[in-house]
């Protein structure tokens, strides 16, 4: 298998180097202290996997995942939780995500998520379980806490995720944001709406409602939100 590490940080990449080196099935293609190296390296010869820093100077490991036309899997290393958390549910390549320092029993565990794609996608992903997500909204990303989230409304190419605080309006598909939620208490009702099942007040035939709300539930979703419902 023919793995990239991306890592501006020097003993990072020589940790992982060092790693790497005692996994037999593991060829090192390239190290890279810049994401943009990695870019230029990747439309010359593809590889399997890359390791990649989520943080570097200038242009990071999220610009390099928007900006490669086709990527590898990947597996983000960070030194900062939330941002990983943000990645997982957002980018359908990356297979896991490792929070510094690197070890090998941890590293030997993404790589299973590598070679068992399907036993992984029964499992809930990370995410899944995390208590908030990160959206883009303008040229930021904002942390939502999944406790506030009532429900999310489709506007085209733009989404609204209308919380007990707010809204903001999010430059994503609503498609999109349902692989992202897969797992927890949302559930897509309408081609337009995805729900909080928890906020939910009351529901009837074809709607519901959220914080006075009144959403509309359509045929085809409808057994899938019954099903999910603690029904008595």
């Amino acid at each position: 298998m023919r793995i990239l590490i991306v890592d501006d940080d020097e003993l990072s990449r020589l940790n992982l180097r060092f790693i790497c080196e005692q996994i037999e099935e593991l060829e090192i293609g390239g190290e890279f202290e810049d994401a943009m190296s990695a870019y230029h390296s990747l439309q010359q010869e593809p590889a399997d996997l890359l390791l990649l820093d989520i943080e570097m100077p200038q242009f990071s490991g999220m610009d390099l995942v928007r900006s490669a036309r086709k990527l590898p899997a990947i597996i983000f290393i960070t030194s900062k939780e939330h941002y990983a958390a943000s990645a997982f549910n957002y980018i359908e390549n990356v297979i896991d995500y490792i929070v510094k320092p690197v070890s090998l029993p941890r590293l030997q565990k993404a790589l299973e998520r590598f070679h068992h794609p399907r036993e992984n996608a029964a499992t809930p992903a990370p995410e899944a379980s995390s208590p908030f997500i990160f959206v883009k909204t303008d040229k930021r990303y904002v942390r939502v806490d999944l406790d506030n989230l009532l429900y999310i409304e489709s506007l085209g190419d733009y989404s609204i995720f209308k919380t007990s605080k707010g809204q903001l309006v999010v430059n994503t598909p609503l498609k999109n944001i349902l692989q992202q939620l897969k797992g927890s208490q949302f559930v897509k009702v309408h081609r337009s709406y995805i729900v909080n099942l928890t906020k939910i007040a009351d529901i009837e035939n074809n709607s519901l409602v959220i914080d006075g709300k009144v959403i509309p539930i359509s045929r085809s979703h409808r057994n899938d939100l019954m099903k999910r419902l603690p029904l008595i």
